[in-house]
């Protein structure tokens, strides 16, 4: 916004909320439920990653251009953002189920609980730091950990189901056929 963040006019503020909210109740369910399983939730997590970043340089470019421009921009970034947050949401709670061992599926639950919580914590911090601080820098620093972050989780993916360990018999069936 000619490189002043204060030159939007206010009700901007409420029109990105506004969107955001709009978009994720009317597509949550439908953007989200695509990926149920590993790998296409992988897939679907660096599609977000990617889709993420793409909007944090949208928001960057709004410090350089003049302010009508850059409440569209605010916009558009707003909606692109959504559609990343919701594939992000729903392929890591496919990820964090799927990648479960059937065993430890309430296990593995609770530590994505527990970092998702540190991440609310320390995120607010961090992006203070990195976005308000850095300006563009840090938003172009930004896309480029979403963007790594998601191009990494199909292999990341992949390496796990590989070395998976194979499933404990359960109860009543032989351990071994040969006795």
């Amino acid at each position: 916004m000619g490189g002043d963040p204060h030159d939007a006019p206010p009700v901007t503020v409420a029109a990105v909320l506004l969107v955001n909210t709009l978009l994720t109740v009317l597509f949550a369910v439908r953007l989200s439920g695509s990926a149920r399983h590993a790998l296409p939730a992988a897939a679907t997590m660096r599609r977000a990653g990617l889709v993420l970043a793409a909007g944090m340089l949208l928001w960057a470019a709004t410090a350089v251009v003049p302010t009508s421009v850059a409440v569209g921009l605010l916009l558009i970034a707003t909606v692109v953002y959504t559609v990343g947050d919701l594939w992000h949401s729903g392929a890591g709670a496919a990820l964090a189920y799927d990648l479960a061992a059937p065993d430890a599926i309430g296990a593995y639950q609770g530590v994505d609980a527990l970092l998702a919580g540190l991440a609310r914590a320390a995120g607010p911090a961090l992006l203070t730091w990195l976005i308000l601080d850095g300006g563009p820098i840090g938003w172009l620093a930004l896309a480029g950990l979403l963007a790594v972050t998601g191009l990494a989780v199909p292999p990341l993916t992949r390496r796990a189901l590989t070395h998976r360990a194979e499933p404990l018999p359960t109860s009543g069936q032989p351990i071994s056929s040969s006795t």
